[in-house]
């Protein structure tokens, strides 16, 4: 429908357009625009007044009235988070730090939460009684992002001070996982060797668990085709990490962990260990369950723990006869290593306790199962670096206050 001059004349914001609404001119902002046909069409958003009696009337906007809020859900992730925020509040600012705690704490409790319906979601929870006022907005959450972003230092020096309160024999593993990130205009993605697949691009998030207290540390991103002999050694610079033991899931070179203690797997390739004759096992593990042998070589300053699982070694003897690639020329130069593992390690322990050590690394990849499904974080939901890191940052605290959520729910045997 046209519309008449006297009405497109009259004074109204800048960026609307008018249409007829009823019996009134309705007036639409306009939110940006869409790609239709080879062309920008315009993209409307919400109605902000009418035109009445020759002039602009703003809609006034009316404040829903809330007497009903969630309280134990915010009490329970409040109570274990209480040193996340005054770590916070080390850092930055009072009211910086408060929406940073808010809103991971929101978002612990929320999975698959938006920065669309986050206000709505501060408002209904009983976190708006004791935070009150925080401008969590779409708009305004954008715009703290960036913020964020821009002074990253200050994330980074929060998770330095969190590195500092590592105890030296604590246990830590480290670990990478990827989340699709389809963004064409932030420098972090890119294809993965696994992504290529299926043609979607992602990013990196590396992860450091402390395993001897089930508390994750921190996590940083990276690019998504980032490999871990890369992003590995910087990520311990720029966390600090100078104490406890890294339980590595890859045998990566170990100049690259400094003072850090460090306890990887060997490929059954590796030179060394037919060195060091390493299949030659003559003590076994005092294990009933699993009949395993063992062997400790101490060999120019490492050490290395060589194991064969009786029962392994059975099963992976029997495939690989029944397999079509069978010889009895591969099969000499393999029987050795059937049901072998070995890891090497600046620690002198002994074998059972490397083992055991090793065993606990799975608890990294329950966290990373927890930040994908659970939290539902696996895909990026922002666009430029800036904000990508501030976002990244903040699921890094949704993490850890996710996480210790469900370590109570655990101790108080609700998963049993």
């Amino acid at each position: 429908m046209v519309v008449p001059l006297e009405i497109r004349q009259v004074p109204r914001p800048k960026n609307t357009v008018i249409k007829k609404s009823g019996s009134k001119w309705a007036v639409i902002e306009r939110v940006g625009c869409v790609r239709k046909n080879g062309s920008n069409q315009p993209k409307e958003g919400k109605v902000i007044g009418h035109i009445i009696d020759g002039e602009f009337i703003k809609k006034e906007e009316i404040k829903k009235k809330i007497s009903f809020k969630y309280y134990g859900d915010y009490e329970l992730a409040k109570s274990v988070s209480q040193d996340i925020l005054s770590d916070l509040k080390e850092v930055y600012t009072l009211d910086f730090a408060n929406h940073l705690y808010t809103i991971s704490l929101l978002r612990s409790i929320n999975p698959k939460i938006s920065y669309t319906n986050l206000e709505e979601t501060y408002e209904e929870s009983f976190i708006s009684n004791e935070f009150q006022n925080l401008k969590l907005s779409k708009n305004n959450i954008s715009k703290f992002l960036r913020s964020v972003g821009l002074d990253y230092g200050k994330a980074l020096l929060f998770i330095r001070n969190r590195v500092k309160k590592i105890d030296y024999d604590n246990r830590i593993a480290i670990d990478g996982m990827l989340k699709n990130n389809n963004s064409r205009i932030n420098s972090l993605n890119d294809f993965s060797f696994k992504s290529k697949i299926k043609n979607s691009k992602n990013i990196s998030i590396i992860v450091a668990f402390n395993v001897s207290t089930k508390d994750v540390i921190c996590s940083l991103p990276y690019p998504g085709n980032c490999v871990d002999v890369t992003s590995f050694p910087d990520f311990l610079e720029k966390t600090g990490i100078t104490k406890g033991i890294i339980i590595g899931d890859k045998a990566m070179n170990n100049e690259y962990f400094g003072n850090v203690g460090f306890i990887h797997p060997l490929k059954r390739s590796s030179k060394i260990l037919d060195k060091i004759d390493a299949y030659n096992m003559s003590e076994k593990l005092d294990d009933k369950e699993n009949p395993t042998w063992y062997k400790k070589v101490f060999y120019e300053d490492k050490y290395y723990y060589c194991f064969r699982d009786v029962k392994r070694a059975f099963k992976e003897e029997h495939d690989f006869m029944s397999s079509k690639k069978f010889s009895k020329e591969r099969y000499d130069k393999m029987k050795h290593k059937f049901g072998t593992i070995a890891y090497v390690s600046d620690q002198d322990i002994t074998c059972q306790e490397a083992l055991n050590m090793y065993k606990q690394r799975w608890e990294i990849e329950l966290v990373n199962d927890f930040y994908k499904n659970t939290l539902e974080l696996d895909s990026v939901k922002v666009h430029d670096d800036l904000s990508v890191y501030a976002d990244e940052f903040i699921n890094m605290l949704t993490l850890i206050i996710g996480y210790r959520i469900k370590n109570k729910f655990e101790d108080a045997g609700l998963f049993k």
